[in-house]
């Protein structure tokens, strides 16, 4: 999809009493890895997901670095869709669910590769590596291709992400009234290691009311398409500099220099992002 030369106004913030907006996120210590905006509509009977990166520069501060609340009234801006509800789950709880589900099927259409990523399988040391195909993967063997990123790019993980999901969403949508003591032991690997404003109640009562619907992958937003990457120097690295030259002279003898860190920007501007989330949420049907 191609950003015309001219984008219409799109709001922030778009309600639809048919669409619920989730972020689903993943973490490993303090800040996400992993931001999707997830839209259930109920009259396509779809859950189409995008992915957000998590270097995407707003107000000052990376996306990832905020609060829950936080990064949830930012996407309203970004996206134009601001979700109703989260669910940050821990890498932890994500392999002991995947696990209890008997792992899942992923097929992957190019190889994920990475000798900088070890691996511990049957007691034998080696690298990632998966060739194309189909894979049955446990928690911990599907958390790598989730996880790994040194030899493709964060815009390729968050697709394999996508992937993930809905391998996840397919093997729970097999289970049955009789797996319930399965169900029960997933619910409560979920709640004990995640982070969100729903009870059990309302993730029971949504994964029944959604678990044939169609979760369909929409996109990454990307350099490819709406967004740039630049270095930037904080404002708080560079302070850190000036104090320490201020100290020790302009020599600055032993001062650590203002590490730039990469981050993402509109390649236009946030509606022109508005726009194109908008475009890709679109039902395919219209």
């Amino acid at each position: 999809m191609i950003l015309p030369d001219q984008v219409p106004a799109t709001e922030t913030h778009q309600e639809d009493p048919d669409i619920i907006n989730f972020l689903i996120g993943g973490k490993h210590g303090s800040n996400m890895d992993t931001m999707i905006l997830a839209q259930v509509d109920t009259r396509s009977r779809t859950v189409k997901m995008v992915s957000i990166p998590r270097d995407i520069y707003f107000e000052g501060r990376k996306l990832n670095s905020y609060s829950v609340d936080q990064i949830k009234e930012y996407l309203g801006v970004i996206t134009g869709f601001k979700p109703e509800h989260h669910m940050i789950i821990d890498m932890y709880a994500y392999i002991e669910v995947v696990d209890i589900l008997g792992g899942i099927d992923i097929y992957l259409s190019e190889p994920v590769v990475d000798p900088s990523y070890k691996t511990l399988d049957n007691g034998m040391w080696g690298t990632l590596n998966y060739p194309v195909g189909w894979h049955h993967m446990s928690g911990v063997q599907s958390l790598r291709i989730a996880r790994s990123r040194k030899t493709s790019s964060d815009f390729v993980r968050a697709e394999r992400q996508q992937q993930i999901l809905r391998a996840i969403k397919e093997k729970i949508a097999e289970l049955n009234v009789n797996d319930g003591g399965q169900i029960l032991k997933m619910a409560d690997a979920i709640l004990s290691k995640i982070e969100t404003d729903m009870s059990l109640r309302e993730i029971m009562t949504y994964q029944l009311k959604f678990k044939n619907f169609d979760l369909q992958p929409r996109g990454v937003l990307s350099t490819g398409n709406v967004l740039a990457s630049e270095m930037y120097v904080t404002p708080s690295a560079q302070a850190r500099r000036d104090a320490c030259l201020a100290e020790r002279g302009d020599e600055g003898l032993g001062c650590p220099e203002a590490k730039a860190s990469y981050i993402l920007k509109p390649q236009r501007d946030w509606n022109a992002v508005r726009w194109y989330v908008a475009e890709l949420l679109k039902d395919e049907s219209t």
